[in-house]
């Protein structure tokens, strides 16, 4: 869903703070799966992209498909050994398909088959963040790749609080833009998006509890430094990004979740002369945990 990577996505929150709620009972929001537990996950994307003016706007609408699928198998704490802090959690990829404009199915197929069976390795805390992640890709994958399979097992985890929460609570953590990781694009200056989750509604069937939170992030309103074509520019975002995740306690695993929005993005650089290149992508992300296989 992290968001763009900070969109589609929901990444590993930096700080939270708790605002009052609605009372009743509160939870200790907290990431404990049982050891061997095994999850398999389906995620999807898509975006449509509309330059409204600039030297992009006669393209009219763009659009991108992607579909992920994965197997988290948990393996259980960290050994004191291995510093026994942590969760660490083994992902494998099964299959990733990608509809892109421009780009003929087959050779993009071709591409994405190399990453089927690559292994990832990440250690959680306690509070469900991401502390160290370890991916090898096969050689020759492309680098746009490596990062759609990365935010794809990051969208899984936000930061949880300190405090026990209940229905109506909620807190905020910051997430760093995708963007910064792109080529000439400094957002250091413009700042971190912010994401608030609240609590909607805590589940109890059975032996299980479940927590369902509602999402809204927020851009930061600063600019953010572009090296277009050699020369200087700023990009500033407009819009947020709005969803919700059900995140089971018992299995310590992410039951299903959606984010989307608008972003416009604004960019102005002498390239362009006096007229910025004014950009809109429209997002939607789910992820849902399937049945066993």
């Amino acid at each position: 869903m992290r968001p763009q990577r900070a969109g589609l996505f929901i990444l590993a929150a930096a700080g939270c703070g708790g605002s009052g709620g609605g009372g009743g009972p509160k939870v200790a929001l907290r990431f404990h799966p049982p050891a061997g537990a095994v999850y398999h996950y389906g995620l999807e994307q898509r975006t449509q992209l509309v330059a409204q003016s600039g030297p992009l706007a006669s393209m009219g609408k763009q659009q991108m498909v992607i579909r992920m699928y994965f197997t988290q198998t948990v393996k259980g704490p960290l050994p004191v050994t291995a510093g026994g802090a942590g969760t660490q959690v083994d992902v494998v990829f099964e299959s990733m398909t990608m509809e892109m404009p421009g780009v003929r199915s087959d050779v993009m197929q071709s591409e994405l088959a190399k990453l089927r069976g690559t292994r990832a390795t990440i250690v959680y805390d306690d509070r469900g963040r991401a502390t160290s992640t370890d991916l090898t890709p096969a050689p020759g994958v492309s680098p746009e790749l490596v990062k759609q399979m990365e935010s794809g097992t990051n969208i899984l985890t936000f930061g949880f609080p300190d405090q026990p929460v209940g229905k109506g609570d909620s807190w905020t953590v910051t997430t760093e833009l995708p963007l910064a990781q792109l080529p000439g694009t400094n957002a250091e200056a413009a700042g971190p998006a912010k994401t608030t989750l609240t609590v909607r509604e805590i589940r109890i069937d059975g032996s299980d509890t479940s927590v369902i939170v509602d999402i809204k992030t927020q851009f930061p309103p600063g600019p953010i430094q572009l090296d277009v074509g050699g020369q200087r520019g700023t990009l500033k975002l407009e819009g947020d990004l709005k969803g919700h995740q059900q995140f089971s306690l018992t299995r310590g695993a992410i039951l299903d979740g959606t984010i989307k929005g608008a972003t416009t993005m604004n960019i102005t650089a002498p390239i362009f002369g006096s007229q910025p290149m004014r950009m809109v992508s429209e997002t939607e992300s789910s992820v849902s945990l399937l049945p066993d296989k």
